[in-house]
């Protein structure tokens, strides 16, 4: 691994509770992972000592794992999970002959149902606390509050009585959260189940690869267990993608970047509806501004600006450029951020700058900026309030007193048959069928009307007022 990489996976947030609750949850997977190997460990013929002593030492350094000492009691206010034995009755390696495929599909349905129950209720329950302290953030930042030294337990109980929600329902009853938002939170959980359903699939190819290779290879039940944990060779390198350390590690990398996107959808998700009419009232922009990150890649793209624009005018998942939608930016923007902007599957030379995370173990997060009252200072990585110098300005007369003729001609008016002229645009109302391929058209030649969906009951309040106006 080269250095680069290094400074990637080594990243750390300097927002204490989102780094605990990333702790926790690598904590708990991995000594369920253990429990797991443990437990086949024991059914090829370990005893519950062995199995747990060959577990927690690596035999290339003797050390103690410790994945999940005091871990429990440390967060025991906010998690109650506790993880059972695993213990699967047949013997997997039975005589030292193969398993067939009828016997090791019972093995793998065993597994998964337990892996499942398991994974399941901690997986949502990260995925939400994860986004609702992405909202939580932006509420600090919205106050000016001091939040980064704040422990995963102060805001549960001084922001949330000690009643944060587990469930995406409870987080719905109890919050008030945007359609926008529900979708945000929708998609990434969904995402999030995807890597834990595919991590349990790992886990059952990598034990029934290196008990399939022990039997072939004539190698000892003990042999076997120790292949499944570490699979050391010679040179005290982890070699083995099917190894329990090999899967933990991958995990790792896979939770912290898919708990991270939960918390930057978090943070983006409550000025959704402020991107969305910012397509037609430039003036309600927002801006977020990439702060964070320690490796080189992410040095280099601290102080980027972007511009929040909604999810669903995002044709090309792999194109951050506002002209490229069809957006001239009054502030000159180049690039655009949306929720679910991710670098997942791109080379580094593809990666795209105004997105958190950017790449696996990321801690770089997008901050709100007002473009008219603060800026992004370099030195400090962050946002700062701008000062502004002050000087004697003569009194003049004001001229910006609008008569009432030209208050009129600002009213939306219809201007024919389902097209409506407001603020110097041109609207037409179009059914939900022809809406995707009308705005597409619109973004190839932004001279024509621009489309509004009859199903969309806030867009369609111009034409509302257009009809009142008649």
């Amino acid at each position: 691994m080269d250095e680069e990489l290094q400074l990637q996976d080594q990243e750390q947030y300097d927002v204490k509770y989102i780094s605990e609750l990333r702790e926790y949850w690598n904590a708990y997977m991995f000594a369920l992972i253990n429990e797991i190997y443990t437990g086949v460990a024991i059914n090829l013929g370990l005893s519950p000592s062995q199995a747990y002593s060959l577990a927690n030492s690596n035999p290339s350094d003797l050390k103690k794992a410790e994945f999940f000492k005091g871990l429990f009691e440390r967060f025991k206010r906010i998690f109650d999970y506790r993880i059972p034995k695993f213990r699967y009755k047949q013997k997997l390696y039975g005589t030292g002959k193969p398993m067939s495929p009828r016997q090791w599909q019972k093995f793998e349905d065993y597994l998964d149902k337990y892996w499942r129950k398991y994974t399941d209720p901690v997986a949502e329950e990260i995925t939400v606390k994860a986004h609702i302290l992405g909202k939580q953030t932006t509420d600090f930042r919205r106050r000016k509050k001091p939040y980064k030294n704040k422990s995963l337990l102060q805001v549960a109980t001084d922001q949330y009585r000690g009643r944060m929600p587990k469930r995406l329902l409870d987080a719905y009853k109890k919050y008030d959260f945007t359609n926008a938002e529900k979708n945000a939170l929708n998609k990434q959980y969904s995402s999030v189940a995807m890597y834990v359903t595919n991590s349990g699939k790992e886990i059952q190819s990598a034990i029934r690869n290196q008990v399939q290779t022990g039997i072939d290879n004539n190698r000892s039940p003990v042999e076997v267990a120790s292949d499944l944990y570490w699979n050391i060779e010679k040179n005290e390198k982890l070699t083995n993608k099917y190894s329990a350390e090999s899967l933990r590690r991958n995990w790792s990398r896979v939770a912290a970047t898919e708990m991270a996107s939960s918390y930057e959808a978090g943070i983006l998700a409550p000025y959704e509806a402020d991107a969305m009419e910012s397509l037609k009232d430039p003036e309600r922009a927002r801006y977020f501004v990439r702060t964070g990150g320690q490796c080189k890649w992410c040095q280099a793209a601290r102080g980027t600006i972007a511009r929040l624009v909604p999810a669903s005018i995002v044709s090309d998942q792999q194109e951050e450029s506002l002209s490229s939608m069809g957006i001239k930016d009054l502030h000159g923007v180049k690039y655009a951020v949306w929720i679910g902007k991710s670098n997942i599957g791109l080379k580094q030379e593809q990666w795209m700058k105004a997105v958190c995370p950017g790449h696996p173990n990321n801690v770089a997060t997008m901050q709100p900026i007002n473009l008219e009252e603060e800026f992004y200072n370099p030195k400090t990585d962050d946002v700062e309030h701008a000062q502004k110098k002050k000087k004697f300005i003569p009194q003049q007369i004001d001229y910006s007193e609008q008569s009432k003729e030209e208050k009129e001609s600002k009213k939306p008016v219809y201007i024919g048959n389902d097209l409506v002229q407001f603020n110097g645009n041109i609207y037409q109302a179009v059914d939900p069928a022809e809406y995707n391929f009308k705005l597409e058209q619109w973004r190839k030649d932004s001279s024509g009307p621009i489309p509004v969906n009859r199903r969309n009951s806030q867009d369609m309040k111009i034409f509302e007022e257009a009809e009142r106006n008649k």
